[in-house]
């Protein structure tokens, strides 16, 4: 497994490009044959903000592992004090998280009313 983690950011912000594309209204919804596709997509997603919600975990602690071990420092030129900058990081990781837990929320509602709809015949 590539442990490169900015690589796998990267690859994952790709994905998320292409599924734009697949499920785009300009060029038809190529990646969409019918209601049960849009099921498909809706609980990847909702996996992936679940996912999401780990990362933004992980790197606050490895945020916090680094601060603790006196590896971060603020940067040449930057306001404010190393103790600021790290509760600035961690407070936007915490929303991030937060955010990523409602976007989880509201896939499962979306996927959950979906099961409730039929093709028209």
């Amino acid at each position: 497994m590539d442990e490169d983690a900015p690589a796998l950011a990267t690859v994952a912000a790709k994905a998320v490009g292409l599924l734009n594309d697949a499920t785009g209204p300009e060029v038809g919804y190529p990646g969409l044959s019918d209601a049960g596709d849009v099921e498909d997509v809706l609980a990847a997603l909702n996996r992936m903000a679940g996912d999401l919600q780990q990362t933004a975990t992980q790197l606050t602690l490895y945020l916090d592992d680094e601060v603790a071990a006196g590896h971060l420092t603020t940067a040449p030129g930057a306001s404010g004090q190393d103790a600021e900058a790290v509760a600035v990081a961690r407070n936007a990781l915490t929303d991030v998280r937060e955010n990523a837990q409602t976007l989880a929320r509201l896939l499962t509602t979306a996927e959950t009313a979906m099961l409730a709809l039929r093709p028209a015949n």
